[in-house]
């Protein structure tokens, strides 16, 4: 038997931020497009370990080319993260360049938005159920 390790010292080419809000995730993409001038738009469901489901809306900025997946941390069959349970919405951001203050500053001057964070991502048990495959 043959036994294999990784070397995890690899970059990560995204954010993760953690969003908590009470209102739904179609009416907290609605408040963002109109304050941040996005377009956020219903996705097809984020799926991990083949039959959890997780609600999504998605914007790329064609002019960064900058994507926006903001994911639900609850479903009916669990949690995205298990270990921070009290996080309502994950914000993924993935591309070449984006300012992770600017976006919180901004996300933060939403109403409806408790608290924005940035999640460290070297804390995280596994960045698996972060990854979107489409």
């Amino acid at each position: 038997m043959k036994t294999l390790r990784f070397n995890e010292d690899f970059e990560l080419d995204f954010l993760i931020l953690g969003i908590n809000s009470h209102i739904k995730l179609y009416k907290l993409c609605w408040e963002i497009n109109k304050k941040l001038h996005t377009s956020f738009v219903k996705n097809k469901n984020h799926t991990i370990s083949g039959n959890q489901e997780f609600e999504r809306f998605s914007y790329t900025n064609k002019n960064s080319e900058i994507t926006y997946n903001i994911i639900s941390n609850v479903s009916n069959t669990g949690y995205l993260d298990p270990n921070n349970k009290s996080v309502n919405y994950f914000m993924i951001v993935q591309g070449e360049i984006y300012n992770t203050q600017k976006t919180i500053e901004r996300l933060s001057q939403i109403e409806d938005i408790l608290l924005v964070f940035e999640l460290n991502l070297s804390k995280i048990k596994t960045i698996t159920p972060f990854i979107i495959n489409d």
